[in-house]
């Protein structure tokens, strides 16, 4: 059996932007050091030019 936590990050969006100052990286390796494996992402909500915005990062671990 398996948890699950969800965290959400802003992505910025827009047509100009991108996200290269994004913590994604940052927050999958913390959660990799505490036990947790990255399992993909969900947008949550999105820019009028349909980039994503933000979006949770979903990580799974086994019940201890």
């Amino acid at each position: 059996m398996y948890e699950y936590e969800y965290i959400e990050i802003e992505t910025g969006g827009g047509f100009w932007i991108n996200n290269e100052q994004g913590t994604h990286r940052e927050v999958i390796d913390r959660e990799a050091r505490d036990g947790w494996r990255y399992v993909g992402y969900v947008p949550l909500t999105f820019s009028s030019y349909g980039g994503i915005k933000s979006m949770d990062l979903i990580f799974e671990r086994e019940v201890r």
